[in-house]
């Protein structure tokens, strides 16, 4: 008996093995190549995403280098801003001051036109003065003064 145990379980076993344990040549030879291409993928895969990593950490360092121009452009526009207030009050200030000296050289030109008029008058009168007959003013004989005094 203990003969036909062994040659029965050698025979399950065998069977056993038939069925389930034993793959075929070119199985494993496309299992094999599955794996490699896999392999190649995920190699492949791997480079894209430090490929991108890179990209992704450039794009960052120029997104904060336009961020630091920004921050900039900002400053120096609120400055100009500021400036240009400030010359708009200066310019305010000089038109003021350009309309009131408007104002003194319009009173004075009106002062010198009341001169020259004034002036003119004058003149006229001085003209009618001097054409005019006076009376010859009498002269005074006055007598020589005496030698050696």
């Amino acid at each position: 008996m203990k003969g036909s145990v062994i040659a029965a379980a050698t025979v399950l076993c065998s069977v056993g093995i038939l069925l389930c344990g034993c793959v075929t040549t070119q199985k494993y030879t496309e299992a094999q190549s599955e794996i490699q291409a896999l392999s190649l993928d995920k190699n492949k895969l791997a480079a894209q995403v430090a490929d991108l990593t890179a990209k992704v950490a450039g794009a960052q360092k120029e997104r904060d280098t336009l961020s630091d121009q920004v921050v900039k452009l900002k400053n120096e526009l609120k400055a100009a801003q500021d400036k240009s207030t400030a010359s708009q009050g200066n310019a305010a200030s000089l038109q003021s001051q350009i309309a009131q000296k408007d104002g003194q050289i319009n009173a004075l030109n009106t002062r010198v036109e009341e001169l020259n008029a004034e002036l003119a008058r004058l003149k006229k009168e001085n003209e009618a003065l001097k054409s005019k007959p006076t009376a010859a003013p009498e002269t005074e004989v006055v007598p020589a003064p005496a030698p050696g005094a």
